[in-house]
């Protein structure tokens, strides 16, 4: 295992600190013990101390000292949680490098609500996650490895909770803040966020409302199109929540959210263009779109001998992802094969061949293709699901046995509309100029049932097992309406693929509590995703549909607090075993992406988290992460060819680091009265990683390797706080992904440059 030198050294500023104050007497006796936080990750409540799983929980508390607002903010401080894209239409999640194309690898739930994105043309529903402001947030719950016991589809990696405050029926309550952002080489941006609690009914009934407004500045500009900031992003969202207690046995909370980003233009630039960091020479300007609607209804009765939970959730999820297309298109613009279809007004019957172009009628596609760029692959999706769960909850035998058991049901439909539209010489799309056109439709209906019981022999032991079955349907259709000649798909009638399994999860857990602030846990857990159907133009029948693929995960770690509750020291190893994959696959021409099974793979790591309260108001925290993933089986078979970027055994997994850590220093000191001064510094390090599984393809890119720090400090009382902040204080120009595609080389998206701001909070 490869591991770079430059971030463990500079994560070791923060570990050593950890490490010479867990040597000997170095806690004061006024340190302050470490909270204990309470978190529901099993469906019941337990402590992340206590919970036998590998679990991180981001409490409101470090979200504030965070500055955090969405993913991008905290995902840092939690080890193996990786987010890819900056933009927001395009933000994969990963957890323990269990990452490919297909559904989600990571379970994304809002309170009761699991998010899925839409699939689009390349059935990767797991490129889009949603990213909802994190402002009046309880916490954030990141399980490590496979939940799908509990969780079901999508969780195979890992499961990612956010839990947000709930109405308070028995005080009134409010809270405001207000954030100014500056960028180095980029425009000004900021944020207003409230937040009311009201007691309607006392003690009975109360609403909670919450509204913001964000405004990031952009930092990329198109020298070509000579538009300076061409990446600004917009946000305005909130919610309406409504808790109803009518007896002390029963809570029903209704939930309704809305958000709508909008991202000028792309996030993406070129090193190459060298004239300064973050430009592109782009021939389009492509913002996106991204609306979601989110409704949700759960009860939960306290029966005394079980608790029973019913939620019910609706979400519309509309979004329109733009890219520029030209250099696709002029990749082909002297393709033989597009010019002779093209002449003949599309291709020949099958078994035959169009005849050849010639000179002047190459000289004519040539002149057709041009007239088309420059374009945009212009993209309105969007999707609609319902979700229901019914479960309960309880314990036996004086609490010797706990037991969870549920139902769960999904249906859900999405659409694209993939469009290439014709653009105008200042970049500008025009939405009714097309050159192609085709639609596709995705229907799901997932069914499922689930258990876990939990046997406590003896007082110190706890072995879990836990039971899900699974049924799902999927119903793929589409059509090509205008073709396509340049990238060749072309008018036909629609098609329909159906792909449909059933199978079971399972799940054996056994801990230990070796002390009361000791626990040892060892488990073997299985996750999966549904399979499904492509639906893209001139695709073998045998790649139609592809399989479900599956994993199974064994862990051992250890939870563990010392020096009376003032270090905390968590650790986990694990290993992956990964069968009949999903991969990404390219057609023939390079011009569509679809769906199939092939190859397995093997993931081990390590990761570590640690806590210190050393004295009154020093705390110190670091995470690291060790990941190996590598293919244990080509990905190929008898209908996937070999190819340049095809990967074989030993090919380590692209777009996951070997290596990933943080340290986090935080001080509060008294001031005068009832102020206290307040500092933070935090370190990231991301280690390198590919952007393909063949070293020897032309395609093949390094990125990653880098490291920030950022700065915050400023002034609080009892219930206001005021800040300044630096975020990237070194100005590092640090490379999330690089790709090279089809005439379009070393297009790269990083991190926003150094960021200076304020921010100021309230509440009453």
């Amino acid at each position: 295992m490869r591991v770079q030198f430059r971030g463990l050294r500079a994560l070791a500023l923060g570990a050593s600190a950890l490490t010479t104050l867990a040597a000997g007497q170095a806690f004061a006796q006024d340190g302050g013990q470490i909270e204990e936080v309470v978190v529901t990750a099993l469906k019941r409540s337990t402590t992340v101390q206590t919970t036998p799983i590998s679990i991180s929980a981001v409490t409101e508390k470090s979200l504030q000292a965070l500055g955090a607002s969405g993913i991008q903010d905290y995902f840092r401080t939690v080890p193996n949680l990786q987010v890819e894209g900056n933009s927001p239409t395009n933000r994969r999640l990963t957890l323990r490098g269990v990452r490919s194309a297909g559904e989600a690898t990571v379970g994304l739930y809002y309170d009761e609500t699991p998010l899925t994105g839409p699939a689009g043309t390349t059935a990767d529903a797991s490129s889009t996650s949603a990213d909802v402001n994190l402002f009046d947030a309880e916490r954030v719950e990141v399980l490590r490895g496979p939940q799908g016991t509990l969780y079901g589809s999508g969780s195979m990696g890992g499961t990612l909770r956010v839990i947000l405050n709930k109405p308070n029926s028995t005080q009134y309550s409010g809270a405001v803040e207000v954030q100014g952002t500056a960028q180095k080489d980029g425009g000004p941006g900021y944020s207003v966020k409230g937040m009311v609690n009201v007691p309607l009914i006392q003690d009975k009934l109360a609403a909670r409302l919450v509204l913001y407004q964000a405004e990031q500045g952009g930092y990329i500009d198109n020298i070509v199109l000579n538009k300076k900031d061409v990446n600004e992003q917009h946000s305005t969202g909130g919610r309406l929540m409504l808790g109803f207690t009518p007896t002390e046995d029963l809570t029903i909370t209704a939930t309704g959210l809305f958000q709508k980003t909008t991202l000028d233009g792309q996030n993406s630039w070129y090193p190459a263009l060298g004239k300064k960091d973050y430009s592109t020479n782009a021939r389009v300007i492509a913002p996106t779109d991204d609306n979601l609607r989110m409704y949700n209804v759960t009860a939960k009765w306290d029966l005394n001998f079980a608790t029973v939970t019913a939620t019910s959730s609706y979400y519309k999820w509309s979004l329109l992802r733009n890219s520029d297309y030209t250099p696709t298109l002029s990749a082909n613009r002297a393709n033989a094969t597009s010019c002779r279809n093209y002449i003949a007004g599309g291709p020949a019957a099958t078994g035959t061949t169009n005849p050849a172009c010639s000179t002047a009628q190459m000289a004519q596609y040539t002149a057709y293709a041009d007239s088309r760029t420059p374009g945009a692959l212009y993209q309105p999706m969007g999707l609609t699901s319902w979700n229901h769960e019914l479960r309960a909850s309880g314990s036996l035998f004086e609490d010797k046995l706990d037991w969870t058991a549920g139902a769960y049901l999904e249906k859900r439909d999405d659409y694209i509309e993939s469009q290439v539209a014709k653009a105008s010489a200042a970049g500008v799309i025009n939405a009714t100029d097309l050159t192609a056109w085709r639609h596709v439709g995705t229907e799901t209906k997932q069914t499922a049932f689930f258990g876990e019981v939990t046997y406590k022999p003896i007082e110190k032991l706890s072995i879990t097992g836990g039971l899900r079955r699974f049924d799902y349907d999927k119903t793929v259709s589409g059509q090509v309406l205008i073709s396509n000649f340049i990238t060749q798909s072309y008018v036909g009638p629609a098609a329909q693929v159906d792909a449909s399994a059933s199978g079971w999860v399972s799940k054996v857990n056994v801990s230990y509590q070796v002390t009361s602030d000791i626990m040892v846990y060892g488990l073997a857990a299985k996750g999966f995703r549904p399979g499904g159907a492509n639906n893209v133009p001139g695709l073998a029948s045998a790649l139609l549909a592809y399989a479900p693929d599956s994993l199974w995960n064994y862990e051992g770690g250890i939870k563990s607090q010392w020096f009376d509750r003032r270090l905390t020291l968590n650790a986990a190893a694990y290993q992956i075993d990964w069968s009949n994959m999903q991969i990404s696959a390219t057609s023939a021409n390079g011009a569509f992406g679809f769906l199939t099974n092939a190859g397995a793979a093997r993931i081990q790591g390590l990761e570590i988290e640690a806590t210190a309260r050393p004295i009154t108001g020093l705390t110190l925290s670091a995470t690291a992460a060790f990941v190996d993933a590598k293919l244990t089986q080509d990905q190929a078979n008898s209908t996937v060819l070999i190819g340049g970027s095809t990967g074989l055994r030993g090919d380590a997994f692209p777009n996951v680091a070997d290596f990933s850590g943080s340290a986090a220093v935080e001080y509060t000191w008294p001031l005068q009265g009832d102020l206290n001064g307040f500092l933070r510094a935090d370190y990231a390090y991301v280690g390198e990683s590919a952007s393909q599984f063949r070293p020897t393809f032309s395609q093949y890119e390094k990125q990653g390797d880098y490291g920030y720090a950022n700065l915050r400090g400023g002034v609080e009382g009892p219930d206001w706080g005021a800040y300044v902040f630096l975020n990237n204080a070194t100005n590092e120009v640090g490379l999330m992904s690089v790709t090279t595609a089809l005439n379009n080389p070393k297009q790269v998206v990083s991190i926003n440059p150094r960021t200076v701001g304020f921010q100021v909070r309230k509440r009453f």
